[in-house]
Formats: C-alpha cells, sequence, structure tokens
C-alpha cells in the first residue's frame, strides 16, 4: 500500500490563521467618544432618578413645626403607584384649584372616611378624636367642618393649623392630583431629618363605612426647580457612575 504525503506550506498556513485587522480609531476621536458616551448615560440616569424621586422647596409656614420655610424635601414618586396614601403620611399634590401650584400638607382622612373638625379645632375621623402631637396649634378660623370623602379623595390639613389653608377651605385632594409622597427634609443639610408618617396617631380610628365665606391663609407652597441641591447632587453623583460604566465597556470590548 502507498503511503501519500501531504505537505503544508507557509502559504496554507498563512491562509489559515489569516485576518483582517480593524482600522483603529485615533486617540482624540475615541475619547469624544468615551466623554459623549459618559454624558449621554449621565443624562440618562439623571432622569431615571428625577422620574422616581422629586426634589420640592418649602415656601411658606403651614406646615410649622414639621417643615421650616425654604427647606428643601425630597418626594417618594413610585410609592404610591403600588401602595393608597395612609393617614399621618405627608404629600405632595397639584392644588385642586390651580394645577400649576404645588402643596404639602398631611394626610388626615382616607376614602370613605367622616371627617369632622369643631370650632375648638378638634380633628375626628370616623367619629374617634385624634391628639396630634405634630400640631403648631389647634385654631379654627373656618368653623365647624363635616365632610364624607368620596372615592379616591383625601383629606388634608397642614399642622400649623392657624396658619394654613387646607382641605377646611377648599375641599378634599383627589388621588390624580397626588404627586407623591415627602420623606425626607435634605437641605440645609444642618436639618436633614425623615419624615415621621405619624400613623400610630390613627391607631384606633374606625374603617369607615356648607362651606363659608373666609379670606385666604398663607400657605405652604413648593417649588421644583432643575438648580436645586438634590439636582446638583444627582448629576455629580450619576458623572462618576457613568464615567466607571464606559471604561468598564472599554475593557470587555478590548
Amino acid at each position: 500500500m502507498q503511503n501519500k504525503h501531504y505537505s503544508t506550506t507557509a502559504g496554507d498556513i498563512s491562509r489559515d490563521f489569516a485576518y483582517e485587522e480593524k482600522p483603529r480609531l485615533s486617540p482624540t476621536w475615541q475619547l469624544i467618544i468615551d466623554i459623549g458616551e459618559t454624558l449621554i448615560l449621565t443624562v440618562v440616569m439623571f432622569m431615571v432618578i428625577r422620574f422616581a424621586v422629586q426634589d420640592f422647596q418649602v415656601e411658606g409656614t403651614s406646615m410649622l413645626p414639621t417643615l421650616q420655610n425654604n427647606q428643601f424635601v425630597l418626594v417618594d414618586k413610585l410609592t404610591y403607584n403600588f401602595s393608597q396614601p395612609q393617614r399621618g403620611d405627608v404629600i405632595v399634590f397639584e392644588y385642586p384649584l390651580d394645577h400649576t401650584k404645588n402643596y404639602i400638607k398631611r394626610v388626615i382622612g382616607l376614602p370613605g372616611d367622616h371627617v369632622t373638625v369643631n370650632a375648638a379645632g378638634i380633628v375626628r375621623v370616623n367619629g374617634k378624636a385624634l391628639s396630634e402631637p405634630y400640631v403648631n396649634d389647634l385654631d379654627n378660623f373656618y368653623g365647624d367642618r363635616d365632610v364624607t370623602l368620596g372615592a379616591n379623595q383625601y383629606y388634608v390639613l397642614g399642622d400649623n393649623r392657624g396658619g394654613s389653608s387646607d382641605s377646611r377651605e377648599w375641599g378634599p385632594v383627589n388621588k390624580s392630583e397626588i404627586i407623591g409622597k415627602a420623606t425626607l427634609v435634605y437641605w440645609p443639610f444642618s436639618a436633614f431629618h425623615f419624615l415621621p408618617n405619624e400613623h400610630s396617631v390613627f391607631n384606633g380610628v374606625p374603617s369607615s363605612n356648607t362651606s363659608s365665606t373666609i379670606s385666604p391663609l398663607p400657605n405652604t407652597t413648593l417649588q421644583s426647580q432643575l438648580d436645586t441641591p438634590f439636582s446638583a447632587l444627582t448629576l455629580f453623583g450619576a458623572l462618576p457612575v457613568s464615567a466607571a460604566i464606559v471604561r468598564a465597556r472599554k475593557r470587555t470590548r478590548r
């Protein structure tokens, strides 16, 4: 039997291992691309955070002593997509009579609740009188109030009852007007603290089964702007994270 010999030439080997090297970008163009990716990723991260959390600046004194004028608060905008507001929560909402304004108050009554406020300022929910340690005073210039809340309606009051325009004046807040739950004061940093929900004040409240002409009292409004400490912190925090992600992607590509 005749053996056949096959010879392998250098040309055959070179063809087997031949590859086409992609042209490399110049260092300048690579730097420009990396910066662009970092900036785009930073903006995306910033927008995602702003979608979930938003900061507002308090303007007014209707939530004293809980909130001071000019403080900045962070508002959780996602929680109420999965759960309902609870009595005692501090919420930010669109003013029912003008949706271009944002107010901050405390939830007192839930849908279906019967809420009364007497001339002395004592609040009753479904017949139970509340003892509210967070209230600045009980002054009630609006007189007796008696309301049964409908579906998706919330009764809200300011903690500074003698200096608050709230549901006693303009009625309940609809669920669709609620922006989110105020969770903490973050600025000035010396006043940094989480806002207690005060749910325990409403323990024992049973489950739920004529307006007067009054001069409006000063109210607490909120301003949401991009040039706030939270926005700056978010941007400066997202920037190094974005840069790290871009660097990791470069190492992976290599």
